[in-house]
């Protein structure tokens, strides 16, 4: 019995800083959801009141994207991450919300012929995108981006 409540503990209360959820999108690509849960270097309350959203396109992109927000051109061209350096992003996109209660965000990448579609959660204000392993990874985050 001590073992099964040792085991609950542990599970309640995991070192685990996000969660994943794999997902396939409209045009048939899977792609990968994580929610960082991390409470190191958040953005404030004054900031996360604020009506924007910051999306960071991380390592693994050599490839031009495409990205939708609400039907809307946010972003169109090409894209090269320093895989070398997977701290550094080449792009940094701030996407001031349209009063919409739904965003919903179109990522399509031109080299991979992959694309997704996922609603953007207004509880956290950083996006980070990812292409790894032929997948997108799409982490929401609140968590200052610290070089």
């Amino acid at each position: 019995m001590k073992l099964y409540f040792f085991i609950l503990i542990c599970m309640v209360f995991s070192c685990k800083n996000h969660t994943n959820s794999i997902k396939q999108s409209s045009c048939n690509d899977i792609y990968e959801i994580q929610y960082d849960k991390s409470k190191k270097y958040l953005l404030s309350k004054k900031e996360k009141d604020k009506n924007y959203f910051i999306i960071y396109i991380e390592n693994n992109f050599n490839d031009k994207l495409k990205i939708n927000i609400n039907k809307k051109i946010i972003f169109d061209k090409q894209v090269i991450t320093n895989n070398q350096k997977p701290d550094d992003y080449s792009e940094r996109i701030i996407y001031k919300m349209d009063g919409n209660d739904k965003n919903i965000m179109n990522l399509q990448s031109e080299l991979n012929k992959a694309c997704i579609e996922i609603p953007l959660d207004k509880k956290y204000r950083i996006i980070y995108l990812f292409y790894y392993q032929n997948k997108f990874i799409v982490r929401f985050s609140n968590q200052i981006r610290i070089n």
